[in-house]
């Protein structure tokens, strides 16, 4: 059988699968699955009776102390709170146009790992893929970089898959160049084979087969710079304390 791969398809063990749940209302305050029965009633208390106040604004001090691993902390910590108002404190910083805001805003909000963090990355992904198209290049810059520091996002896959022009919310020539400008933060080699694989330059994708055969190198190599490839475009900032 022919080794046949659909076009800008992804890795089937990619690491990031944002959450779908709508959570605005009633709906954000129900039980979600990791969450035992009194998790569940402490959250909804305190999201219902603002308190935690006292600790919120601890955490929003931090956020502007000279000290980094102090703001790492309080961005962490805001993230794994997770209530409306925590969230909120890391989505000013995720919108603002400093990177190490955002950059912090993003650690807080891939480590807490709640529902309302993740749909603040994917509504804060979703304005900067329409600033790609800017002609104001230093928004445009500012959107491409945020969106590649989240990592995966469901609106990176969109982006990714809107290359071929077949979107009909997306211009097939924004998500192009947000493909080509992807691929080039990778290393040379993984460039190479992205770039066939995608069909970044040709505008048809290879199959893993005949992009080994055109690069002159192995099936099991275009496999693994594949695979690493998109690891690494899926990844999102490190921050170092």
């Amino acid at each position: 059988m022919p080794d046949t791969t659909p076009k800008n398809n992804y890795p089937a063990d990619a690491s990031f699968n944002p959450p779908t749940a709508e959570t605005s209302g009633i709906t954000r305050l129900s039980k979600t699955s990791s969450e035992s029965e009194g998790a569940h009633l402490r959250r909804v208390a305190e999201e219902l009776s603002g308190s935690g106040e006292e600790q919120l604004i601890a955490l929003t001090a931090k956020l502007s102390s000279q000290e980094f691993s102090d703001r790492i902390l309080a961005a962490r910590e805001l993230g794994k709170i997770g209530s409306l108002k925590a969230i909120n404190l890391l989505r000013e910083l995720l919108a603002s146009s400093d990177e190490t805001s955002w950059s912090l805003a993003i650690h807080g909000l891939r480590t807490g790992g709640s529902r309302e963090g993740w749909l603040c990355l994917e509504g804060v992904a979703e304005k900067d893929a329409t600033r790609l198209a800017s002609e104001n290049k230093r928004l445009s810059d500012i959107a491409f970089r945020r969106l590649m520091a989240m990592g995966r996002t469901k609106m990176m896959d969109r982006l990714f898959r809107a290359a071929d022009g077949h979107s009909r919310s997306i211009p097939g020539d924004v998500a192009k160049q947000f493909s080509i400008d992807a691929i080039s933060t990778l290393p040379e080699a993984h460039r190479n084979v992205m770039q066939h694989r995608l069909g970044i330059l040709s505008g048809t994708s290879s199959t893993p087969s005949d992009t080994a055969e055109v690069l002159g190198i192995a099936l099991n190599d275009v496999r693994s710079r594949e695979l690493e490839g998109w690891r690494s475009i899926h990844s999102p900032i490190d921050i170092a304390e």
